[in-house]
């Protein structure tokens, strides 16, 4: 499979990925356009979550703009994700004029998966209910940011989300890393890697990431993706994966 048809199909199951995280929300809400466009609207205090998406080759001003221009978005912090780093002047211009006057290259990474991926990884293992509050809390010591932002990966609905796994490590019974894995299809979405400062440089990330490959590929799973920070680049790089594309994410105030 090429890149670029990798980045296609991975494109499609981010899309149902956010898709799914808006519906086990009780105000979460998604809409599709007939070309490649959605309104996602999940409510996470995160505007990467919220917004609207074109994730087709050549996306379209119109819907965008009509999509842009829901009052929905007026309650959530959002923004706009265009695929690849060329992007239509006019698209460009909907974002300014709804206040997204900043814009920054996300890159999106695929690697296939193998049966490598079926090892046992030590340390890491599935959340329950049980451990909503140690997952919150080593999350949030991730991204070093207030607990609170991060309630919802923690709640019951998304815990169980269909297709959804969460993961801690944890060393000596204390949490070091987590992650959360989503199935849509046989591509699975890698997402909320984090590792508390503390912990950093030990691996713990990686273990945190192969857990999600593991169950996935049982699962049936047969391709990976992820959105990159320049801090995690090198790490799933040395993982496998590959920047198939850059994305345009707009944003405000950046």
């Amino acid at each position: 499979m090429t890149l670029v048809h990798a980045a296609d199909t991975a494109s499609r199951a981010w899309l149902g990925a956010l898709k799914l995280l808006a519906g086990s929300q009780r105000t979460g809400y998604f809409r599709e356009m007939p070309g490649g466009t959605a309104q996602i609207v999940t409510g996470a205090p995160f505007p990467s979550l919220n917004g609207v998406a074109a994730v087709v080759g050549i996306p379209s001003p119109e819907e965008i703009a009509e999509l842009a221009g829901s009052a929905r978005l007026r309650e959530v912090a959002w923004t706009i994700h265009v695929r690849g780093d060329g992007v239509d002047e006019r698209i460009a211009a909907i974002a300014g004029r709804n206040g997204l006057t900043g814009s920054m290259p996300l890159p999106f990474m695929v690697r296939d998966l193998t049966v490598a991926d079926a090892a046992e990884v030590p340390f890491a293992r599935r959340i329950t209910d049980a451990d909503s509050v140690s997952y919150q809390r080593t999350m949030a010591a991730g991204f070093e940011a207030p607990e609170p932002l991060f309630t919802i990966f923690a709640e019951p609905a998304v815990v169980a989300l269909p297709g959804g796994s969460g993961y801690l490590v944890e060393v000596d019974g204390v949490p070091v890393a987590t992650s959360f894995g989503v199935m849509v299809g046989d591509q699975v979405g890698v997402f909320n890697i984090a590792v508390p400062p503390a912990f950093r440089r030990k691996g713990y990330g990686r273990l945190a990431t192969a857990a999600v490959l593991r169950d996935a590929y049982a699962a049936g799973a047969r391709t990976a993706f992820l959105h990159a920070t320049p801090d995690g680049l090198p790490l799933y790089r040395a993982m496998g994966f590959e920047v198939a594309e850059n994305w345009t994410v707009f944003s405000a105030g950046a």
